[in-house]
């Protein structure tokens, strides 16, 4: 059985400085394989206040779909812990090449605690973490080097939409992956900010292209969720005739659960 465990969805540096949402990333075992996607401020402590708590010593990966703190505040925390405060060397991680530059977010000396290192990059991959592989999507249009990340297992993909504004081709290229479960960080309602992020609007147009067979918009800002995502969740579920969902912290999505009912 596989499941996500969203540990925060909170987006924007005015809800993670409050903690509006919480901003802990994403928890992914697809089968017997772990990943701890994107874990930002938090992270540790909301994957062991879960109930019953996560276990972040069986880790098989970290991932960084880029390097913005939201998303990387607690990478090195999070390494220390998967390799047993660096007593055992063991995991991967994957990252974008500027996580690891003069200004990354990766310490050094964690580096040599994880057993190997991969470097993300356009249609990069597959990058195999056990019976899962990793692919990364074309190079998003965002302040720092950003990815999203197509995660496969039996046939089945999920994929991870993360900060981006939107441009010509982004939907095409996560379309080709025919992915399952969409995820999407939707930081903005409607407005006129010259900013790097999707808005609502650009959500619908985004998951009525790829037409994934469950959609799960994460990663609000303060637009989204005075609007209460959930129920704008409810809007494009009807506008679009597949089910879509509005995360919430802590939640548990049983893949394979989800789908069935979602072919029904």
């Amino acid at each position: 059985m596989s499941r996500i465990v969203f540990l925060g969805t909170g987006g924007a540096r005015f809800v993670v400085a409050k903690q509006l949402r919480a901003s802990g990333g994403l928890w992914f075992e697809l089968g017997e394989t772990r990943f701890h996607v994107d874990p930002g401020p938090g992270a540790l402590v909301r994957a062991l206040s879960q109930q019953p708590p996560l276990d972040p010593p069986r880790l098989d990966a970290i991932v960084l779909s880029h390097k913005h703190l939201d998303h990387s505040g607690d990478v090195n925390v999070m390494i220390e812990a998967m390799t047993h405060g660096g007593w055992r060397k063991r995991g991967a991680l994957l990252a974008p090449a500027d996580a690891f530059d003069q200004e990354g977010v990766v310490l050094p000396y964690v580096r040599r605690f994880v057993e190997r290192i991969e470097h993300i990059c356009e249609h990069g991959g597959p990058y195999l973490v056990n019976d899962v592989e990793i692919r990364a999507s074309l190079r998003h249009r965002h302040g720092v080097e950003t990815y999203g990340l197509h995660f496969t297992r039996d046939g089945t993909t999920i994929s991870y939409l993360p900060c981006t504004r939107y441009f010509d081709g982004l939907a095409e290229d996560y379309a080709r992956h025919r992915p399952s479960v969409l995820i999407l960080n939707v930081l903005r309602y409607r407005d006129a900010l010259d900013v790097d992020h999707l808005t609502f609007d650009d959500a619908r147009s985004i998951i009525h292209a790829v037409r994934p067979r469950v959609a799960i918009l994460t990663h609000f800002g303060t637009q989204m969720l005075e609007r209460k995502p959930w129920l704008l969740a409810r809007e494009l579920e009807q506008a679009l005739g597949l089910r879509v969902y509005a995360a919430r912290d802590g939640w548990e999505f049983a893949v394979e659960e989800e789908l069935e009912a979602a072919h029904v």
